[in-house]
């Protein structure tokens, strides 16, 4: 289905960050791609999963080309959570 952006601007009421999928029970859930709307500098990359909810990832517009959100904070790039990583343990 192609979306117009008044479409992707209605889904983008409803969506939710990406990255918080395992908190909605939906990190198993296959996703498309729908579109990006463009906020000013922030671009919203919307995508709609196999239940039908909307989730979006954003990257930002930035002097030097368009790079994800964490890296244009952090200035550099996130690396994936593998589930081999485990939490260090509290000292007492």
């Amino acid at each position: 289905m192609q979306y117009t952006q008044e479409q992707l601007e209605t889904c983008l009421k409803d969506a939710w960050t990406y990255e918080n999928r395992a908190g909605w029970g939906a990190e198993e859930l296959e996703t498309e791609y729908i579109g990006t709307v463009r906020e000013g500098q922030y671009l919203k990359d919307l995508y709609v999963d196999t239940a039908g909810s909307y989730w979006f990832k954003m990257r930002v517009i930035t002097d030097h080309g368009v790079v994800s959100f964490h890296e244009s904070i952090f200035g550099r790039k996130e690396k994936e959570w593998d589930g081999s990583r485990q939490r260090r343990k509290r000292r007492k």
